[in-house]
């Protein structure tokens, strides 16, 4: 696949500029309250969709590679504590286990809500919350710019079916690495944003995103790649 470039298109700083779906948007508001997002999909750093399926090669440092499938299955209410948003349910699945999340779209961000977590078998193992949500990529004008930096915090709520639930606080500081680096994936090479994110002073992870693709690689604890990935027709 050719290099691709990064665009971003004047109705996402309009849109940022008047706060009308930022990731800052109380996320209590009905999503039909809200402006529709006329942002091309083409356009978008993650191009959410029914249907839409990635494919990664991923190995912890120095471990075996294995294949983890990321797919976005429904739009729908994301339930619980968190009743009443709508946001997109996607399942991502490794032989270990599988993960459930669900990520709101915002226009200019990604938001996630919940995540639960099961094992080979199907048993759950955790159910989290993020109050009032954790940034997935932030697409504002301001947030893909050389060099910015910015800093979001969040609650993160767990529900243990074993050991109860708890509550922790966290920050995460991003910072924009590079705005058109290329980067070259078995999928085949892209021109992407280069992300840091810092969770609490202490995760480090680097991500590249390319627009109208979604997230190609990621360094951290472990090193995804993106190997193949199907687009769905936008909403």
């Amino acid at each position: 696949m050719p290099p691709r470039s990064l665009p971003l298109c004047a109705s996402l700083v309009g849109l940022a500029a008047a706060g009308a779906c930022g990731d800052d948007a109380p996320v209590d508001d009905p999503v039909d309250a809200r402006p529709a997002c006329t942002t091309p999909a083409a356009e978008r750093l993650l191009p959410l969709a029914v249907g839409t399926s990635w494919t990664y090669d991923t190995s912890d440092m120095g471990g075996p590679v294995e294949a983890k499938v990321t797919t976005v299955e429904a739009l729908e209410d994301v339930g619980d504590r968190k009743a009443g948003i709508t946001a997109y349910r996607i399942r991502t699945e490794k032989a270990a286990g599988h993960v459930v999340s669900w990520q709101e779209d915002r226009c200019t961000s990604i938001a996630r809500h919940r995540e639960q977590s099961y094992d080979g078998a199907g048993v759950l193992l955790s159910d989290q919350f993020y109050v009032p949500s954790k940034l997935r990529v932030d697409e504002a004008a301001e947030h893909v710019a050389m060099g910015a930096t910015w800093t979001t915090e969040y609650t993160e709520v767990e529900e243990d079916p074993v050991n109860g639930t708890s509550t922790v606080s966290k920050s995460e500081t991003w910072t924009v690495e590079a705005t058109a680096e290329e980067v070259t994936v078995p999928a085949g090479t892209f021109t992407a944003l280069k992300l840091r994110k810092t969770t609490s002073g202490n995760a480090d992870k680097l991500y590249w995103f390319v627009a109208g693709v979604g997230k190609v690689k990621e360094e951290g604890e472990n090193i995804e790649l993106l190997t193949a990935y199907t687009l769905a027709d936008a909403p």
